[in-house]
């Protein structure tokens, strides 16, 4: 599968004006994301580009003042996933997790040791928003890492919706829950997940290509992990509230910090109720509890 490689330059430049228009350029097809220097490098699968909302987005780019240019150019599958390879470093959150590829030694002083191959999929760990959800996911507070309570997550089922390399997934079975099925549209996110879960001794899971309308309407979660993006999330809100078990959790992320209202507002209509909330860098990440019938 070829990428193309989309470099902008915004004048002025920040590095959260970088985020924001990371953020809606995720809404019209590009799934990952790095920065060389002042230039935001966005991923976006060749098939998938559409110049007009590429160009909307960039003329409609919410902060006033700002003048973003690009380039593009294609990238040969092999080199991609080489140079993401290449690049990709070890994560650690505290004493609770490292998240590492197959160079790195297991790690034996924190609870979670989780090795991946850090293919194309987004979702490394490297990005806050995956940080932010699995401390949700992991602990009870979202106090420091040195600190905190681990969550029991013991016999709970599982679905991890865009799960991108899989993480979010493996480390709630980590965790101790009984089984995990995880969605993503992009087909080299599904068999990436497949890889990492087999790199981790948990091969025999549920790893579907699609979205929530691939699951049979009854079919109920004890926890849904979504880390994706805000209008994703404010339109299928009722398929997640669907798809929760009565007394579950919905963790949510993928948005910024002054977006959060949005959510909970829409979480809110369907009687799901915000129990947690944490922020970096901007970013947020919102834990919601369903009520017990």
């Amino acid at each position: 599968m070829e990428y193309t490689e989309y470099r902008f330059k915004l004048t002025p430049y920040t590095e959260s004006y970088g985020d924001v228009l990371a953020s809606v350029l995720g809404d019209v097809g590009f799934d990952s994301f790095d920065y060389d220097g002042e230039t935001l490098k966005g991923y976006i699968q060749s098939s998938q580009i559409d110049k007009d909302l590429i160009d909307n987005v960039i003329s409609n780019f919410p902060i006033p003042g700002v003048v973003i240019s690009y380039t593009s150019a294609a990238i040969a599958s092999a080199d991609w996933n080489s140079a993401w390879e290449s690049e990709f470093s070890p994560i650690r959150i505290g004493s609770l997790l490292h998240i590492h590829d197959e160079r790195e030694p297991k790690s034996e002083d924190v609870t979670y040791d989780i090795v991946i191959h850090p293919r194309m999929a987004f979702g490394s760990g490297s990005h806050s928003t995956t940080r932010l959800m699995l401390q949700l996911l992991l602990t009870q507070s979202e106090e420091d890492a040195e600190s905190i309570e681990i969550q029991d997550l013991a016999g709970k089922r599982v679905l991890d919706v865009g799960c991108g390399t899989g993480i979010l997934g493996i480390a709630a079975l980590k965790g101790g829950c009984k089984c995990l099925t995880a969605l993503d549209i992009d087909i080299d996110s599904v068999e990436n997940t497949k890889e990492n879960l087999a790199l981790n001794g948990l091969g025999s899971q549920e790893v579907i290509e699609g979205d929530l309308s691939q699951l049979e309407a009854n079919e109920q979660y004890d926890i849904i992990l979504s880390n994706i993006h805000l209008n994703i999330h404010l339109s299928q809100m009722g398929l997640y509230n669907g798809h929760v078990k009565a007394g579950g959790r919905l963790l949510l992320s993928g948005f910024f910090a002054d977006e959060s209202e949005q959510i909970v507002s829409a979480a809110s209509s369907f009687g799901l109720r915000k129990t947690r909330e944490t922020t970096e860098d901007g970013w947020c990440a919102l834990e919601f509890l369903k009520k017990r019938e």
